[in-house]
């Protein structure tokens, strides 16, 4: 009687209801189940907050449905602007043996694939993905790392072109650059090709941990250049703050390659836009968590720059920037 009853309940249920009826308890239990996320940063902590540029990150993964402390946990590690540390805590990530791990720069991707070929990598803005042997191509990565390309060498040019509009009586540039990092030598030599092309004369100076900021400006205060460009890296990058404030001691115009600079007080700075391409790699760390394989999944290029001009810094220094270059501006500091 009580199996007839029943099966005269279900057949008065829409198949589609009763099956989503039956589904119910596991769609809740899939959403109850807590993802981890390895995160390993170039930079240090202060530039992790809701408002760095990690933000981007995990407001896209909320959207996402993946919340802080219901279904997602974040294990951090920090760089602080150091090359050498990235091995160890790329090992220290892949111990914790999370579902997936975000590596921003080429230096923490490069770590983490050292560390590991099977727990899924998300990189956000490394230059050479394949070139490094991060990726078999941009179309089919084929590995466990993809993620956003960054087209810093690309850029050069480009951040030239602008400097010689800001400042068309420049004949003197100097490049600040790290010689101990592969990637900042290779981009220091496309800089130095491209500013002889536009008949500029180019003069190298070194920079490295905190101990040679001496005298890396005390070189540039002797060279006095007319416009200083800055190879990012992350040490640099890490100690921004640091490096702006010493570039206004020496009285020098500077173009960087991050909008952070220029936020902390840099003069000039083009870029990708970090927020975009950190946004952009939550949807791969979404479609991961779901089930998808990094490997099948292609590495994208920058959809975003930004051009930013510091015209309180510009002030500071005593220079006018022309109106035509504040006119190309995504950004003016005031």
């Amino acid at each position: 009687m009580r199996r007839r009853r029943l099966i005269a309940l279900i057949g008065g249920v829409p198949t589609a209801l009763l099956v989503a009826t039956l589904l119910a308890p596991r769609a809740s239990m899939a959403q109850q189940k807590m993802a981890r996320v390895g995160v390993l940063s170039s930079a240090g902590r202060p530039a992790i907050g809701r408002g760095g540029i990690y933000g981007a990150l995990f407001d896209a993964l909320a959207k996402a449905g993946w919340i802080e402390g219901r279904n997602l946990m974040i294990d951090w590690r920090f760089a602080d602007g150091s090359l050498a540390r990235h091995d160890v805590l790329a090992a220290e990530l892949v111990a914790l043996n999370p579902d997936v791990i975000v590596a921003g720069t080429q230096p923490s991707a490069l770590a983490v694939f050292k560390a590991t070929r099977t727990i899924p990598i998300v990189f956000t803005i490394v230059q050479e993905p394949v070139e490094s042997g991060l990726a078999h191509s941009l179309a089919r990565p084929g590995g466990n790392a993809t993620g956003l390309a960054s087209m810093n060498k690309e850029l050069i040019a480009k951040r030239l072109d602008l400097m010689r509009d800001a400042f068309p009586k420049a004949k003197r540039i100097a490049l600040l650059y790290q010689p101990d990092f592969d990637m900042n030598v290779r981009q220091a030599a496309l800089a130095e090709g491209a500013a002889r092309v536009l008949g500029l004369h180019v003069v190298r100076v070194g920079i490295g941990d905190p101990q040679t900021y001496d005298a890396a400006f005390a070189a540039l205060a002797r060279e006095r250049p007319d416009v200083v460009l800055v190879i990012e890296n992350p040490s640099v990058f890490a100690r921004r703050d640091e490096i702006v404030r010493r570039m206004g001691q020496v009285q020098l115009p500077a173009m960087y390659g991050l909008q952070e600079f220029s936020l902390a007080g840099g003069l000039l700075s083009y870029s990708i836009n970090f927020a975009d391409q950190y946004r952009r790699a939550a949807e791969y760390v979404d479609r991961i968590l779901r089930g998808a394989k990094p490997g099948d999944l292609p590495i994208q290029q920058p959809l975003k720059f930004e051009f930013t001009v510091n015209l309180a810094t510009a002030r500071a220094l005593g220079m006018k920037i022309p109106q035509s270059v504040l006119l190309r501006a995504d950004r003016v500091i005031e």
